[in-house]
């Protein structure tokens, strides 16, 4: 299915009319630096030509099928929708892939037929040719594209968010000032926990390091979306000395989050038995999450999860609830037994949760949303969403890059994840601006933490001793990813809020290193331009030299 949407049988065409105002628009905040704002979002229409293929578009989204024998299926009828010397079928109803859960109606189509589709869908074909379909298509060097909100996410706007990081789950290297006096020789949460006098500092912990006004100065620089992330402890500790508690201030975060018309992502970030080994997943070492018995109580504990914040009373802010966090996937750690598992937990949480808009999602385990295909489709695109980590400063490899071809890399990116995002929901759940390069006193850059030359500075150097030029080199990558995942995700969240350094959303907003408002950019068009195209495939080319 994903090879399919990635040929040259799919584009994007840009529709003005009053049938597609319904749709959910993308507000820019002011821009209170009076630099180049966000353009205004595109409301697409997506139009298949010349392909046989079976397609789940987004509910309110029309779609015009030309030259085509094709099945759309989605969960209530289709608006606007047209149908030119197509054959095949389209399917309104409850259920997703034709599993039949809920009553459906289809439309069958011939080359000539004229058949009302739905209440509300209407199909006026005319045997258009190929020709005719392809003149009225704007031209671009690739005729790849996505919608930007997809099916049952409707009443999602995009997310421009930040990770709420080292608040409910400790990491030293973040949390370093915790991490001290009788707990200096603890490494992670399961060791701290395990100290006396533990639940004392974790109250005081948590009850410091967020706070309201933290969260109306995100706000105020147009973030509109937290990643929360919490351990499974917080909502059942047994056989397991993890101190319970923090799920008391994660609903003080919702409804701060509320109060600032914010949205709230629930992110399951440690599982039972840890998922991945690192000190993020509560406990670093062996990865035993995949035993029966962990797998069962994670699933659990995700029900409980899903009662509470997959229900009316949370509708209004908490649009998305993440099963785990980059589990491993290695020889030992099949990703076919990971993918057997989100099915089984996808269905749990679906069935606990009465907020059919929220969007279930898991980290693509570093695989790439492409190997989560099968997945998607045995699940229904729409509230199954993927979340993938945008990150260059952990492998070889990126540490080898100048700060252009990073920002050349990170232009590349828009290509897979507008293709993951036309069939669901693919988010960037965690990103960062920071590099390992060097700059010389030219303007040249070079890879590492090292400089060779008198004056060069490293962006490994104290944040706090950074130049206006160091502050520049950051600001051009972070405005770089900023623009793609604009235009090839349905959103995005920074890691994190806060932190040491230059990892500190917060302080970068202070110090010049993220926009302010995050959709305001000093360096447009490093990706081929600042608009949002209804075509994307100048996406990933060269930037221009700085």
């Amino acid at each position: 299915m994903w090879a399919s949407l990635s040929t040259a049988s799919m584009a994007i065409l840009v529709l003005a009319d009053a049938a597609t105002a319904r749709l959910p628009r993308r507000e820019a905040p002011v821009d209170a630096e009076a630099e180049t704002g966000s353009p205004e979002p595109i409301i697409p229409t997506i139009t298949v030509t010349h392909t046989n293929i079976e397609y789940w578009p987004p509910t309110t989204l029309p779609v015009t099928v030309t030259n085509t024998n094709v099945k759309f299926i989605t969960p209530t009828a289709l608006s606007n929708s047209t149908a030119h010397n197509s054959t095949g079928t389209l399917v309104a109803g409850k259920g997703h892939r034709g599993k039949g859960k809920g009553k459906s109606s289809a439309t069958t189509l011939t080359p000539a037929n004229s058949k009302a589709y739905s209440p509300v869908a209407t199909f006026a074909p005319s045997l258009t040719s190929a020709s005719a379909a392809k003149s009225s298509q704007p031209s671009s060097s690739s005729a790849v594209a996505s919608p930007k909100v997809l099916a049952n996410t409707s009443s999602i706007p995009f997310l421009r968010g930040v990770n709420l990081g080292g608040w409910f789950i400790l990491e030293k290297w973040m949390n370093s000032d915790v991490f001290t006096g009788a707990f200096s020789e603890a490494t992670d949460q399961f060791t701290f926990d395990a100290i006396p006098g533990a639940e004392d500092a974790l109250e005081k912990h948590w009850s410091t390091y967020f706070t309201e006004s933290d969260i109306q100065d995100l706000a105020a620089t147009g973030i509109n979306a937290l990643r929360i992330p919490i351990g499974y402890w917080a909502f059942d500790n047994s056989n397991s000395h993890y101190i319970k508690g923090a799920d008391v201030y994660l609903e003080k975060a919702i409804d701060w989050a509320r109060n600032a018309g914010m949205k709230v992502w629930v992110d399951c970030h440690g599982s039972p038995g840890s998922q991945n080994g690192h000190d993020h997943s509560g406990k670093i070492g062996s990865v035993d999450w995949q035993e029966d018995a962990n797998r069962k109580q994670s699933i659990s504990v995700l029900e409980t999860m899903a009662s509470k914040y997959g229900s009316a009373e949370y509708a209004d802010v908490v649009v998305g609830l993440e099963l785990t966090n980059e589990p491993l996937a290695d020889s030992t750690h099949s990703l076919s037994e990971i993918q057997e598992w989100t099915e089984e937990a996808y269905a749990a949480v679906k069935a606990a949760s009465s907020n059919p808009n929220m969007v279930i999602t898991i980290h693509d385990a570093f695989q790439g949303p492409e190997k989560w295909a099968d997945v998607v489709q045995n699940l229904g695109p729409g509230s199954f969403g993927i979340d993938t980590h945008m990150y260059q400063l952990f492998s070889d490899e990126d540490n080898l890059l100048t700060q252009p071809q990073h920002i050349t890399k990170a232009c590349g990116w828009a290509s897979s994840l507008a293709t993951s995002n036309a069939i669901t929901p693919t988010y960037t759940g965690e990103w960062s601006g920071i590099t390992n390069v060097c700059l010389n006193p030219d303007g040249s850059t070079i890879a590492g933490h090292t400089c060779w030359e008198s004056g060069c500075r490293c962006l490994s150097d104290p944040y706090e001793t950074w130049s206006d030029d160091m502050i520049a080199l950051m600001r051009r990558y972070v405005e770089a990813q900023l623009d793609v995942f604009e235009q090839s995700t349905s959103g995005y969240f920074v890691w994190s809020a806060k932190g040491p350094g230059s990892w500190s959303f917060l302080e970068g907003v202070k110090k010049g290193t993220f926009p302010n408002p995050v959709t305001a950019r000093k360096f447009p068009g490093q990706c081929g331009g600042n608009q949002r195209r209804a075509t994307r495939g100048s996406l990933g080319r060269e930037p221009e030299a700085f």
